[in-house]
């Protein structure tokens, strides 16, 4: 998940900082030594960095690989996602294309393995499911794809039916706009269309394009509007746009759909601090404190508003009236 600039320069280590500024400015090799750097010196490094080094070393591998893949440098690709998947081996995702690019390069044993890694860490992935029976029937392996088939249809019929039911119970309950939603999942969901819409949006944001990462973000939650990340894009898109408010919104929607995530609250109290919400600012921070005591960004903002020096420093920007 995407943090905010401001939040991005207030982290403790100075490795971690560094490796971020160099991933944003897509100079990948920078950024690994940076990041490497930082972890090496793990034990004095807080929870909260490492997470952070870990999370955007991670991004970074995973960056670079999608960029090589394009350029069609498959083996280079393959190679990055492997080196991703080395610092987050349950990240299904990862695995998922990395299974793909070895696809592509005939090394279907290889890619097998990782489809199945892939469902490993993630049970109901149905895309790596399906890879992984076409992949099978490629290998020559019939019973074994017959039987992958059997699970992928299973799952897919499940994948409609749960959202259809719930659409319905809601339906009958008056909650017309939640029934929508589900509905949506249901009868709308185009998987791969999505994919392309997430990676799309994110290279946009990325290059400062918000107008039009904002269009792409709102395709692809009409297409899955339970997706906490597209939500906590979307609400740094509109802020860097200045409409604050929506932004305020789109923050509270990504939170509210994944609690566990930290990043959306911690640019939720930081979106408020750029409207001038320093109250409601200030119990965010805290929250966010609460959950994880680790946030430096937290710590040290929570600090200037009760010094009363946040509303000296803090960016200037418009509240939205739309």
């Amino acid at each position: 998940m995407r943090l905010l600039e401001e939040i991005r320069s207030l982290m403790g280590n100075y490795h971690v900082k560094s490796g971020i500024y160099h991933y944003y400015r897509s100079e990948f090799k920078q950024a690994v030594d940076f990041f490497r750097k930082a972890l090496r010196d793990e034990p004095n490094l807080g929870e909260g960095d490492r997470r952070t080094a870990r999370y955007y070393l991670t991004q970074t591998f995973v960056d670079s690989a999608e960029k090589l893949e394009t350029k069609g440098d498959l083996e280079a690709a393959a190679r990055d996602f492997a080196r991703a998947a080395e610092v987050s081996p349950d990240y299904p995702d990862i695995r998922f294309r990395l299974g793909r690019v070895l696809e592509q390069l005939d090394r279907i044993d290889e890619a097998i393995e990782e489809y199945r890694r892939a469902i490993a860490c993630s049970e109901p992935y149905l895309a790596a499911r399906i890879a992984l029976a076409f992949c099978l029937l490629r290998a020559g392996r019939d019973e074994d794809a017959a039987t992958a088939f059997e699970e992928a249809l299973a799952l897919k019929i499940q994948r409609i039916r749960d959202p259809y039911e719930k659409g319905i119970r809601r339906l009958k309950e008056g909650m017309r706009s939640e029934a929508q939603e589900f509905f949506r999942e249901t009868f709308l969901a185009a998987p791969e269309r999505f994919a392309d819409l997430v990676r799309v949006s994110l290279d946009l944001l990325k290059g400062g394009e918000y107008e039009k990462a904002l269009e792409a973000l709102d395709e692809a939650i009409a297409l899955s509007p339970k997706f906490a990340d597209l939500h906590n894009s979307r609400g740094i898109a509109l802020a860097e746009l200045g409409r604050l408010d929506e932004a305020i919104g789109a923050f509270r929607r990504s939170a509210s759909l994944n609690p566990d995530y930290m990043v959306p609250k911690l640019n939720l109290a930081f979106a408020q601090l750029r409207a001038g919400l320093f109250k409601e600012a200030e119990s965010q921070l805290e929250a966010v404190l609460e959950q994880d005591p680790n946030q430096t960004a937290a710590s040290a903002k929570l600090e200037e508003l009760r010094t009363g020096r946040a509303a000296e420093t803090r960016r200037a920007a418009p509240r939205s009236t739309r």
